[in-house]
């Protein structure tokens, strides 16, 4: 595995003349746009990232989780992610990408909110029959009417409108095939507000009480809305996502654990290593030489 002083970032670089924060493109133009160690080596993003696969097979590597994308599957990414392609194969489909500040999903009537947020859908989403078709052809309107002439200003809000639509709709087509029941409104508020008070902070606080501080609520609340979300308290949850960017740091960056251990906020090197062999199962340099290696 090729390993970098830093994580490749991917910016969202639409081509020269092109004015809209959402770009939808079919997946050969979007291998014949892009230079090849693209497809060669890790990297992060910056903008959301959904790939609907139509035809063929496409291996995505996302956070060390290999996904298998065949047709009618769809794969959701969240800027941070790390994504890795595997070799390639032979497909087709559509790919949308958009900035963060182009998802301003509706509320609902009065006080109540619809409870939708683009980071809630599964990084791999299986459509069935009756979601696919419309997923596709949302996708291929979205790029037609891209190229629509007149005031730039109200195509951009049209392509805001269909994002809006189209996420919904993949909103929809997830619940359908989750088992569990949909949780508490203020609980889901709780949870989304902590999720992103850990991706701002995870590197700095490391104890529940300073994003239940942070958030207003008690730490039982914040523990029982995260259990609610994802099956695990909020601590659990906290030290996941640590331990998720200690891996992706040891895996593609050239950084000297202790320097690694500072970056994710620990004053010890030795505290990291502890932490990281409960959470992972490894010690660091286990990780790390795995992975070189792979």
């Amino acid at each position: 595995m090729t390993q970098h002083a830093d994580i490749p970032r991917l910016g969202f670089h639409p081509p020269d003349g092109y004015v809209l924060d959402i770009e939808v493109f079919r997946a050969n133009d979007w291998l014949e746009r892009v230079p090849e160690d693209h497809f060669r080596y890790p990297s992060r993003l910056d903008f959301h990232q959904l790939i609907l696969v139509t035809q063929g097979r496409l291996g995505h590597t996302v956070d060390f989780q290999l996904e298998s994308l065949r047709a009618g599957s769809l794969l959701a990414m969240r800027p941070g992610q790390v994504q890795c392609f595997e070799a390639p194969t032979p497909w087709d489909g559509w790919v949308v990408i958009f900035r963060p500040e182009s998802v301003q999903l509706p509320t609902g009537v009065g006080s109540q909110p619809w409870g939708l947020s683009v980071d809630d859908l599964p990084v791999h989403l299986a459509l069935g029959k009756a979601s696919f078709e419309p997923v596709r052809a949302a996708m291929a309107q979205m790029h037609q009417d891209a190229k629509l002439t007149g005031a730039m200003q109200l195509v951009g809000v049209l392509e805001r409108a269909q994002l809006q639509a189209l996420l919904i709709r993949l909103q929809l087509a997830s619940e359908q095939l989750q088992a569990s029941p949909t949780i508490d409104s203020s609980l889901a508020r709780h949870f989304r507000k902590f999720r992103q008070a850990v991706e701002q902070r995870f590197h700095e606080w490391h104890h529940i009480s300073a994003y239940a501080k942070a958030l207003g609520i008690s730490e039982k609340t914040l523990s029982r809305a995260t259990r609610e979300a994802t099956g695990l308290p909020a601590k659990a949850y906290l030290s996941k996502r640590i331990a998720l960017e200690a891996k992706r740091m040891l895996a593609y960056t050239r950084w000297p654990i202790a320097q690694v251990a500072d970056k994710l906020g620990f004053d010890e090197a030795t505290n990291f290593i502890k932490f990281f062999r409960r959470e992972a199962g490894f010690a660091p340099s286990e990780f790390r030489r795995h992975h070189r290696g792979a």
